[in-house]
């Protein structure tokens, strides 16, 4: 199935639930530029590929607080969260002078104090299970690099390349003119920052999360981000959301979606928990890093 839809305008930050939810293939594209938003693709991958490394399903149930616009605006119910019987632990969203933030502020990344007084001295956003393998580009404060539990867990790490190997190739016979782009710019990234057979750097694990609305920000900007899940559970909700065209993807363990990540996504609330997603991308400027 074929959709050509307008594009409305929809907040980020915020949570949103699209109610025309998609279960087999289909591709979207915008009515007015003709640009393709996403392709998805039911029961194209086996089983066997999901066959991962233990380690990486306990890092995805770890917490992080990196993840900005996607972790929606900060509160003190979401910055606890693994935490909450934490003898120290944040008490008040606060700005950089130590003052309390108003109720309706609209901040992704905070600073906090803590239940001892403390002020935490770095922005954080809301705690979620959300965490980066591979490789990223250079930021103001790091080199390019692999992420730290990357390089502490090379061999767990590899278990996931069968996985990026199938899906890369999917991609590849989907939507080619689109990988062939992202491909140019992973051959001339440093070979110990890709996943190697792909033309993927990076991929972010998520468990049970749900998302508000956000772009995401540093991936290949002419190219695509690839998504898939493990079912721990039969898990029910947290679909895939586009609230611009009101349109959820319900994606289930051997499901592909392709889609373009700088345009607004988001997921419908979880009614019940179960769900590891695996979102492949590759790092826009890492072309530009020094094997």
């Amino acid at each position: 199935m074929e959709l050509y839809l307008h594009e409305n305008q929809i907040e980020l930050k915020k949570f949103y639930t699209c109610v025309n939810i998609i279960r087999g293939d289909c591709d979207l594209y915008n009515i007015d530029n003709g640009e393709l938003i996403f392709s998805f693709k039911k029961n194209v991958i086996s089983k066997e590929h999901y066959d991962l490394d233990e380690k990486i399903i306990t890092y995805a149930s770890s917490y992080s607080n990196n993840r900005g616009d996607a972790a929606g605006i900060t509160n003190i119910k979401d910055l606890q969260k693994g935490m909450e019987h934490w003898k120290n632990h944040p008490v008040e969203v606060i700005d950089k002078h130590g003052n309390p933030l108003p109720e309706d502020h609209q901040q992704t990344t905070s600073f906090i104090k803590m239940k001892n007084g403390e002020i935490n001295k770095r922005k954080r956003s809301n705690q979620a299970m959300s965490n980066s393998i591979g490789g990223y580009d250079k930021s103001n404060v790091y080199p390019c690099r692999l992420t730290n539990w990357t390089k502490k867990n090379i061999e767990q790490y590899k278990s996931l390349f069968p996985l990026s190997k199938c899906i890369s190739d999917l991609y590849f016979s989907y939507v080619p003119d689109k990988w062939l782009y992202q491909y140019e710019k992973y051959s001339k990234s440093p070979k110990e920052f890709v996943i190697p057979e792909t033309n993927f750097s990076t991929l972010t694990i998520n468990r049970d999360w749900r998302t508000a609305a956000h772009k995401d920000r540093g991936d290949c900007k002419e190219g695509l981000t690839a998504f898939t899940v493990k079912e721990l559970d039969n898990f029910e909700g947290g679909e895939l959301c586009f609230p611009n065209y009101d349109i959820g993807i319900d994606i289930r363990e051997g499901d592909l979606l392709l889609f373009d990540p700088h345009v607004t996504h988001c997921n419908n609330k979880l009614t019940k928990n179960g769900r590891v997603s695996f979102v492949f991308y590759l790092r826009e400027k890492l072309d530009k890093c020094e094997g």
